[in-house]
């Protein structure tokens, strides 16, 4: 494209989006028809989305041919599920007549603003009916993959050059050892790092097994930390085709390796065994609220890592985009696990009961929520989300999860070998003085042996 061309084209997408803002705002000066007063909110708002496509569409119905901007807004706060309730009174006025011309210039310029990725149009009503309607279309997956291209495209022109290396670090030597003596592979999860696990690395050495780390950045999209990491097997396997790889997983990182070896076109084809430590099988609900954890993970004092450094660290992990994948009932964990277990890896899953929160405890926390409820805005319009995620919060609830993930979230369709130890999410088998004898870290070793 030439210069000029862009130019060209740079200048009629400002025009197409400064028409767009001036239709918008004529929108919100259209008359009331005849005079009538904003047809008042009521609960004519419904949603569905579509699993395949993943099209959200709202309907929002009309009343007299009269569709109020309120609730435009209500449907739009419901999309993120929060309270719409709480708005009340700071609702706009006004209304959008679905029967006028003006109505239909209107949404044209929203349109325009607005499409690809989202479209609104209105719906007649039959011959005879009140049944009209503003239909919204959102197209999730196309929102969804142009902010992760945006975010891939920041993290490039940031990323530190003199930053971490991301890939495989295994031991010294295991080349010129006996290709029928697997490899064993430690891959860290969310918010955490090779470093963790060092000490496992080196007692696995000890028990004499060849052994590595996978680094990759833990907060990218999990399709491009399982697509690194096929990369890396698939070069082990061309030049040492009857190596055998163990892949043992904590937390996220056992996503990885299933994204990985789940896949025809990433499988390498020579991973035999799959041991997942606390795996997020169906997601965490505390990935919900991974963001502020991120931060504060980059922020704190590292004396290996500068002030600039740790934002450079920050971009480079992937901008808290795994979080999402984390989400239960998130696209990537409705894909990967609606695809069958590879038939020839040895599945194994070990999942912790150490959470220390009781149900009277947690039960309390509900309650708190409701009292404070009508003394704040912003607490009321978060409510229903908050107390939806506490009441069903078994990943902090003792006997039932490990802190992060819960067990009835760990457990995998087809995977027999499937055991509960009582042990905390953070403290699986990272930087234990002793691991020798630990009752996970024997749990593994027995499994690696077999």
């Amino acid at each position: 494209m030439t210069k000029k061309v862009a130019m060209t084209m740079k200048t009629i997408v400002r025009v197409r989006n400064w028409v767009a803002t001036v239709v918008i705002g004529l929108a919100l000066l259209v008359p009331q028809a005849n005079g009538q007063e904003p047809a008042a909110p009521a609960d004519n708002v419904s949603m569905e989305v579509a699993e395949v496509s993943e099209i959200l569409q709202i309907r929002i119905a009309a009343k007299k041919g009269q569709v109020a901007w309120g609730d435009i807004l209500r449907a739009m706060v419901r999309t993120g599920q929060f309270n719409d309730g709480a708005l009340k009174d700071k609702l706009p006025s006004g209304t959008l007549d679905l029967n006028l011309d003006s109505s239909r210039f209107v949404l044209i310029g929203i349109n325009a603003f607005l499409s690809p990725d989202i479209n609104m149009r209105i719906v007649p009503g039959d011959a005879g009916q009140d049944n009209a309607h503003l239909l919204v279309k959102i197209d999730q997956a196309a929102i969804r993959e142009k902010r992760r291209n945006l975010n891939r495209q920041i993290r490039e022109k940031l990323r530190d050059p003199a930053g971490e290396l991301f890939g495989l670090q295994l031991s010294e030597g295991w080349q010129q050892t006996d290709d029928n003596k697997a490899l064993v592979i430690v891959i860290h999860g969310f918010n955490s790092s090779p470093l963790r696990f060092r000490k496992l690395v080196d007692t696995f050495q000890r028990a004499e097994f060849n052994s590595g780390i996978f680094s990759y950045p833990d907060d990218q999209p999990i399709v491009d930390s399982a697509l690194l990491l096929s990369n890396e097997l698939k070069a082990i396997a061309a030049k040492h085709p009857k190596r055998a790889i163990a892949l043992v997983t904590h937390s996220m990182g056992g996503l990885v390796a299933r994204a990985t070896v789940e896949d025809p076109e990433l499988d390498p084809g020579n991973v035999t065994k799959l041991i997942m430590i606390a795996p997020p099988t169906h997601g965490s609900l505390l990935a919900n609220y991974s963001f502020g954890i991120d931060v504060l993970d980059h922020a704190s004092p590292d004396p290996q890592r500068g002030d600039v450094s740790r934002w450079y660290a920050a971009v480079a992990d992937g901008m808290n985009e795994a979080a999402v994948d984390l989400t239960p009932g998130s696209h990537f964990l409705r894909r990967l696990n609606a695809r069958p277990r590879n038939p020839n890896i040895s599945y194994s899953i070990i999942l912790g009961t150490g959470a220390r929160v009781t149900k009277a405890r947690l039960e309390n926390y509900r309650q708190q929520l409701k009292s404070v409820q009508s003394q704040s805005e912003v607490t009321s319009l978060l409510t229903p989300h908050l107390d939806a995620t506490l009441a069903d919060l078994e990943e902090v609830l003792e006997g039932k999860g490990d802190d992060v993930v819960a067990v009835k979230r760990g457990r995998l369709e087809g995977v027999e070998d499937t055991i509960l130890l009582k042990f905390t999410h953070l403290e699986a088998l990272q930087n234990e003085n002793e691991l020798e004898g630990h009752e996970l870290y024997e749990s593994v070793l027995t499994r690696l042996r077999k």
